[in-house]
């Protein structure tokens, strides 16, 4: 069975395709701004500038036609290799890589449309302008710990690409990268953040001036994948301030009068509230997650309005449980009733024998558990990561030992639902090899997160190599599109719930994972979320009293899986 999906460069060039056969300029700019419905059309047309705004908006509601045979003689509407729309007024040259949709064709050209976009064009510059004499005026050492902030943030985190103004992109992401990341190193000859901090601020384009108060006031309102919400759209002074307002306000605080401050001013003023804000509501327990579109990488924390409980937990993992700690089912049970039936279940694990294809019966049992879950939740496949021993995590164990740790140090269990194993056709080999891959990349991300999971940032500085562990679930759609892996297994729909556990008396946050993954179908809604997250509780519960028994995996790798899944 083919698992690999086309991507993204194929995605945009077919969008663009679609867009060519309208007639009117509104069912074109729908279908360029969402990707033929694949990207959200509020986060699609946030990518525009504002000329560009002003000039969609003013296409539509004059019922402008539009004719992609046209080769000169109006505006042309582009599709950039980004994703993002792009007007052309006429008589400019577009970029050789943008896809040329068609012209847009007037029945009655507004007279003020000239004068709008030359408005809009002013106001944008302004703004720009007044936070890069701003930024100016903090002077060089402060100007240069932003830059700080920015490289390390950004190296340590997902992709990111975002706009500011019509033009300019941002992007730590494959070939258009300006920005450090898995592309550029901090400090590269190639990162435009190199060259700001080698250049005085009055000197910069005023937009590098607004990505930089921008986004530093995003990483600084929260957890630095906080950027991240900005991916896909205009990171403008504006869009950030009110982004952040809206912020207070969702965590239940009134939004300061700053209307008399300078824009850099308001955007670290708004992100210290934020950040503080959120801290608070952590520690009372608020559960945050994100939502993801997976082809503009747009990220957007929300909070969960209701507490999810065990109730939520579906019926086969409860029975699952019951089974394994032979222990009746609790009706109505509460989480101090499943705490003590996972204890039961992993107190038998830890002396029982091992089924057959598995070193312990642990191993057995978290197979059977994901398989369950893959079934429970109609995913094709569920699968958990984390490290084969905790033991090696101590403290006790030299720095550099830790430091040395590699991928073949973590398992990820990963199993699959009983329709998708079935759509293979008896294809086992090719199942294998599918599941396998799964398997590899989740193992590489355990190791990827470890120094943050466990706090080894400064104890190891040897090894920069890592990301910020995840700390929220997520629900994200279409998410085959830019990720390599993800492109050639077809992982097109995903829920990852983030796992610790308590190790030396410290919460080791992401230090293990749930995630469920759905090749084509229907994408994951918020009530699939509540249940993923319901599952992870009870999962944490498993792998806490796994550590504390000292239980071992041996299971998980390659050669596992091509025996036990293989012809």
């Amino acid at each position: 069975m083919l698992l690999k999906t086309p991507g993204f460069d194929a995605l945009v060039t077919a969008a663009a395709e679609r867009a060519r056969t309208c007639g009117l300029a509104a069912d074109a700019i729908r279908i360029a701004t969402t990707l033929d419905g694949k990207v959200p059309e509020h986060v699609g047309r946030a990518a525009l500038g504002l000329r560009e705004r002003l000039y969609v908006e003013l296409a539509e509601s004059q019922d402008a036609g539009f004719d992609a045979a046209a080769e000169s003689g109006g505006d042309v509407l582009l599709l950039t290799e980004t994703g993002k729309l792009r007007v052309c007024p006429e008589g400019s040259r577009p970029a050789e890589r943008d896809h040329a949709l068609g012209v847009v064709k007037w029945s009655h050209r507004p007279d003020s449309l000239a004068r709008a976009w030359s408005t809009a064009g002013d106001v944008q510059r302004l703004q720009f302008e007044e936070i890069a004499r701003w930024l100016a005026d903090q002077g060089t050492e402060r100007v240069g710990a932003r830059i700080d902030a920015l490289d390390h943030a950004l190296v340590h985190m997902a992709p990111l690409l975002m706009y500011v103004g019509e033009e300019r992109v941002y992007s730590n992401l494959g070939r258009f990268a300006n920005l450090p990341g898995r592309s550029l190193a901090a400090g590269a000859p190639g990162s435009l953040l190199t060259a700001l901090r080698q250049t005085p601020v009055s000197h910069w384009p005023a937009e590098h001036a607004a990505f930089v108060v921008c986004l530093h006031a995003l990483i600084s309102s929260g957890s630095p994948v906080r950027a991240e919400e900005f991916n896909g759209v205009q990171l403008a002074p504006d869009q950030v301030i009110t982004f952040l307002e809206e912020r207070v306000r969702a965590y239940g605080q009134t939004v300061p009068d700053l209307r008399g401050e300078p824009t850099g001013e308001r955007l670290d003023r708004l992100a210290g509230i934020c950040a503080r804000r959120r801290q608070e509501l952590l520690r009372a327990g608020t559960v945050f997650y994100r939502t993801i579109n997976g082809v503009s990488l747009h990220k957007r924390e929300q909070i969960m309005a209701e507490p999810v409980t065990p109730a939520e937990l579906p019926h086969p993992i409860a029975a699952l449980l019951c089974d394994t700690a032979g222990l009746p089912p609790v009706p109505d049970a509460g989480a101090d009733d499943v705490r003590h039936l996972v204890e039961a279940a992993v107190e038998h694990l830890s002396n029982a024998p091992a089924p057959a294809g598995f070193t312990t019966a642990y191993e057995g049992f978290l197979h059977r558990f994901f398989t369950t879950v893959a079934d429970a939740t109609h995913s094709d496949v569920a699968m958990g990561r984390g490290p084969k021993s905790v033991a090696v995590l101590h403290s006790a164990v030299p720095a550099a030992a830790r430091g040395a740790l590699a991928t073949r140090d973590f398992y990820c269990c990963v199993a699959p639902g009983s329709s998708f194993a079935h759509r293979f056709d008896g294809d086992r080999d090719t199942l294998a090899r599918a599941l396998s891959a799964y398997s590899a990349r989740m193992r590489y991300n355990t190791w990827h997160y470890l120094p943050h999971s466990m706090s080894w940032t400064e104890e190891i500085p040897g090894r920069d190599d890592w990301f910020f562990a995840p700390m929220m679930p997520d629900l994200t759609n279409w998410s085959d599109q830019h990720h390599t892996g993800h492109v050639a297994f077809g992982v097109r729909h995903a829920l990852r719930i983030p796992l610790g556990i308590v190790l030396e008396g410290r919460y080791r946050p992401g230090l293990y994972d749930l995630r469920l993954m759905r090749t084509s179908g229907a994408e994951y809604q918020l009530a699939d979320l509540r249940t993923a997250i319901a599952v992870g509780t009870v999962q944490a519960m498993v792998h806490q009293a796994a550590a504390e028994r000292q239980l071992e995996i041996h299971d998980f790798d390659n050669v596992w899986y091509r025996d036990f899944h293989g012809a």
